[in-house]
């Protein structure tokens, strides 16, 4: 106790952070790595004290402690603040309040104001629907409007099935019909047509039309009118100012009421002149309401430097305005509540020697609101303090909101320490589940942020084994956000905007300031994870919100600062069966898919080899590029959910930031990265009842995402500081998942978690919630990418490119040339091969023609050579011949006898292989021998001569053929000239 006392006592200059710690204390051991981490970074500033209680001597007067992990807060030696509970967000939220109070940049900031520091409460709307019969049947003939029939039917519509459930009516012939209404109606009726429009306006599609309208007429028309009547009557000032109040349910509005001096000059003169209404306090509420709205929306964008705040001149007539309503108000509580923080946003940090310090000191602000002490002893708002070192004194304004709800659009962004954002989200019941009756076992509290599930009854199904198999019993988990989508009618019910304003526009403005981001929802199927990524045309998701509102800032910043620039380019590509697929590439049905590679690069880490990345200019552009990819991803109907998921999906946006400064002409380039991953569902066989195609799918599915638990066990059990966790201890490889997310869980990157669970499946959800936990304890080491070139660097680089693109111009002009000249000589190389290609045709047909020539020859040959072989045989081998003579014979028959003779002799010499003739009778029929050889032999040399004559004309056709045709080529076949 003696050294802690000393400890204080040394810091009583600044501030001091007390954690009262046990040894055997688990939550202990897991916020004490926080806890070292911020005395690290708050070093200097802030004394960290760690005090054991098991050593802690009790001294007299002195009361610490005893619970751990609890934590005190001293700022000045005086005890500030004081909790218990080993929740990362709240220790981070509390020093950096003690840093801001202890080492303020503006007076202001020494004070406990959160309200004003950090405001996190909802700008005030009227949603009050009155009863519309009532309210229609006192407009007489107008009623029968279709104008005001369509507004009455979306009204009802909205308020009985919510957002989702109301179709918008034609805005622009309500518009019109508004404007002529104004002009027409008496002005005692024309409460009703602004009441019916200020139900309308709580609507953000609505009230988004008509901030969005070309010079904004239509409102305009109607606070024009109020204000030009002196003794306006009651019912009209009222729904107007309501009216009025209800432009801030889109961000649109605020927009545009602080950069459009037009639209804001009426509503100023709306909220001073309503202060003066005495009469009625509803009126003076009102007011204060519609003057809280607009504060607040100038200190959030003087506080983040975003846009438009209220200029000065605003700023002094609506001070003056609330300082006299202020000091003349004595009925209403309400009022001056409202008042006093309007005030409290309009004076927040403004510079000591501004106007508006000024007319506080002359209007002696200070003791106007310490004298509503008196007349309002329970205003909890009006404090006996003053603030330190100021140029003027003002009373510590406390808010007295309720704690904000899980629908808070303005909460405080967290210092970044490092540490995965974790958030889960409880979706409604589907009909299965009503149908079966089962039971919500889900509790959310919307001030702690603490999830609890709760022990199943016997009677549901779905769980009596799980509550067979082992002892159930209930569990409470603490994360950043708790999102309550399960009762739309709950008055804590998160919406897709919620969502996005709790988590995506913090992780777009660490974007713009060059940060490398990832959000990847995590959960059982069917939990609602591609309803909270994706969302449906209605009710859009977290990605297609990020791009709207991302070319937003781009055109807001190009306008307000036009030496900006900006790239954007997007990648699509899913992770199915462990394989890669483009989801931008369109896909052909009659092909097998194509998958990509994946590598790692030692700068950037893993990445997709030939991943589609194109470059868009505007929303409609990414979101085509989106339903492209969506049409493109693979789903099936499973038994838990008819549009389940079968793969990873991965939408990267790739944001390049280029500033010029002209003064000191240089030139800073912010990169930066977006990654939004919808993983596909763990899921059960037995339970989904996959088979086949969708049985491999589901197994795949629950190796990437086991693959991922293991993941996030093991960077969740790394010790600060600690060279443990390397990439040979994390199994990032151990699947494609993990692989690619490998930057975005444990490296340069600002990573957040949302799980997913279902209302009522107690093992699933129990599963979610521990793989959420355990995400909770990993750190990630996340720099600013970005880059300073002066001018010198950007002249040398300008100069080092030019003569590349010199260089590369020569090179394509070369490269031209050759190829120009390299077309000629395939032309003629073609000319030539079609020229052969027509000689070695008509050579085939010539050689047909000689073949068949050569085959004739060779027959007529063969012939021949038997005919002479035959004659000359007959020659050296004649066959005599007998001739038998009758002396008897008549004279007439020896004539016959003779010509027989006659003719065998002729037959005789026509077959000379029959041999000689022995007539031994007649020497006339006789044969010369001599005779016949020398025939035989002219025959055999006239033969001899055409066998020569024929075996040269066969080598002259072969020589032709062998030179002409040779091997058999296939037409149309090049050939090297």
């Amino acid at each position: 106790s003696h050294e802690l006392d000393v400890a204080l006592e040394s810091a009583k200059k600044s501030c001091a952070v007390v954690l009262f710690t046990s040894a055997t204390c688990p939550p202990c051991k897991v916020i004490a790595p926080v806890f070292d981490e911020l005395s690290s970074e708050a070093a200097g500033k802030v004394t960290f004290i760690k005090v054991d209680v098991a050593q802690l001597t009790p001294l007299p007067g002195k009361n610490y402690p005893r619970a751990t992990p609890t934590f005190v807060t001293y700022l000045h030696g005086e005890k500030e603040n004081e909790w218990a509970g080993a929740d990362p967000a709240a220790l981070r939220g509390n020093v950096q309040l003690l840093l801001q109070m202890a080492w303020p940049r503006h007076p202001h900031e020494s004070l406990n104001l959160p309200s004003f520091s950090s405001p996190n409460s909802r700008p005030v709307l009227y949603t009050k629907v009155p009863p519309l019969s009532k309210l229609v049947a006192k407009m007489g003939p107008t009623a029968y409007e279709p104008a005001i029939q369509e507004l009455k039917a979306f009204i009802e519509a909205r308020d009985q099935q919510g957002p989702a459930g109301a179709v918008l009516p034609l805005l622009g012939p309500v518009s019109n019909f508004v404007k002529k209404a104004i002009a027409a109606l008496p002005v005692e009726i024309l409460f009703t047509i602004v009441d019916l429009f200020r139900c309308s306006l709580v609507d953000a599609r609505f009230s988004g039309y008509f901030a969005e309208e070309k010079g904004h007429e239509t409102v305009l028309t109607i606070l024009n009118h109020v204000n030009s009547h002196s003794n306006c009557p009651y019912a009209l000032r009222l729904v107007t100012l309501q009216m009025a109040c209800n432009f801030f349910s889109t961000p649109l509005f605020p927009e545009e009421i602080l950069r459009n001096e037009a639209l804001r000059a009426p509503i100023i003169q709306l909220i001073s002149s309503s202060f003066l209404d005495d009469s009625h306090n509803n009126v003076r509420v009102s007011a204060s309401s519609l003057m809280f709205n607009l504060a607040q929306a100038s200190n959030k964008a003087r506080r983040e430097q975003k846009g438009d705040s209220l200029p000065e001149g605003d700023s002094v007539e609506l001070v003056a305005a609330v300082l006299e309503a202020i000091g003349q108000e004595e009925s209403s509580p309400e009022a001056l509540q409202g008042m006093l923080l309007a005030l409290g946003n309009l004076v927040y940090c403004m510079p000591p020697d501004s106007e508006v310090a000024d007319l506080l000191r002359t209007m002696d602000a200070g003791d106007t609101i310490l004298a509503k002490k008196k007349q309002f002893p329970n205003e909890k708002m009006v404090v006996e303090r003053l603030m330190p070192v100021a140029a003027f004194e003002m009373p510590t304004l406390h808010s007295s909101a309720s704690t904000p709800s899980l629908r808070s659009h303005d909460a405080p962004v967290r210092m970044d320490g490092g540490n995965v954002r974790v958030v889960v989200r409880v979706r409604a019941f589907l009909p299965r589940e009503i149908q079966r009756g089962a039971e919500c076992l889900v509790e959310m509290d919307p001030v702690t942020q603490q999830t609890t599930l709760l022990v199943p009854n016997d009677l549901d199904p779905a769980n009596a084994k799980a509550k067979a198999r082992k002892i159930i019993e209930e569990k409470t988990f603490t994360f950043d956000n708790s999102f309550w989508s399960h009762d739309v009618q709950d008055k804590h019910y998160a919406h897709q905007e919620d969502v996005y304003n709790s988590l995506g526009e913090e992780f777009l403005d660490h974007n713009f300031e060059g940060y490398h981001t990832c959000i990847f929802a995590y959960g059982q199927t069917g939990s609602g994870k591609s309803y909270t990524m994706m969302g449906t045309p209605d009710q859009p998701g977290l990605i297609p919100r990020t791009c709207e509102d991302l070319f937003e800032r781009i055109e807001a910043a190009q306008n307000e600062t036009p030496n900006i620039s900006y790239n954007v380019r997007v990648s699509y590509f899913e992770v199915y069966n462990e394989h890669v697929r483009d989801l931008l590439v369109p896909v052909n049905p009659n092909q097998p898919p194509y998958y990509l590679k994946i590598r790692e690069s030692p700068t950037e880490g893993p990445y997709v080899k030939d991943l589609t990345e194109v470059p868009v200019r505007n929303l409609n552009e990414i979101l085509r590029y989106m339903t492209a990819g969506d049409r493109s991803r693979t789903v099936a109907s499973t038994r838990m959910n008819d549009t389940s998921s079968r793969s990873h999906a991965v939408f990267t946006i790739m944001l390049k930031q280029i500033h010029h400064d002209m003064e000191t002409d240089e030139t800073t380039e912010r990169s930066s990265r977006i990654r939004l991953v919808d993983l596909a569902g763990s899921e059960r066989a037995k339970a989904t009842e996959a088979t086949g195609q969708r049985l491999r799918e589901g197994s795949n599915i629950n190796k990437s995402l086991t693959t991922l638990g293991r993941v996030i066990g093991a960077l969740a059990d790394a010790k600060p500081g600690s060279r443990k966790r390397n990439k040979d201890v994390v199994p990032y490889r151990d699947s494609i998942l993990t692989w690619l997310l490998k930057d975005s869980l444990g490296g340069n990157s600002k990573t957040a978690m949302i799980a997913c669970i279902a209302p009522s499946d107690y093992e699933e959800t129990l599963s979610t919630l521990r793989y959420a936990d355990c995400a909770k304890r990993i750190r990630t080491r996340a720099v600013v990418n970005q880059d300073h070139i002066s001018s010198a660097e950007r002249d040398a680089q300008i100069a080092a490119m030019a003569e590349e693109i010199r260089v590369l111009q020569l090179s394509v002009s070369e490269s031209r040339r050759r190829e120009k000249d390299t077309k000629d000589q395939e032309e003629k190389l073609e000319e030539y091969q079609n020229r052969v290609v027509v000689m070695q045709r008509m050579m085939e047909e010539r050689s047909l023609v000689a073949e068949g020539k050569i085959r004739s020859l060779q027959t007529e040959n063969e012939a021949l050579r038997l005919h002479l072989k035959l004659a000359l045989e007959s020659l050296k081998n004649p066959i005599p011949a007998v001739t038998v003579k009758e002396e008897e014979e008549a004279e007439d028959e020896t004539g016959v006898a003779r010509a027989a003779g006659q003719a065998e002799g002729k037959e005789d010499k026509e077959n000379p292989e029959d041999g000689e003739s022995l007539y031994d009778d007649s020497d006339d029929t006789a044969y010369d021998s001599d005779v016949m050889e020398d025939n035989a032999s002219d025959m055999q040399d006239y033969m001899r001569s055409l066998l020569s004559d024929l075996g040269m004309f066969r080598r002259k056709i072969g020589d032709d053929k062998e030179r002409w045709v040779g091997p058999a080529v296939p037409a149309g076949t090049k050939m090297n000239a």
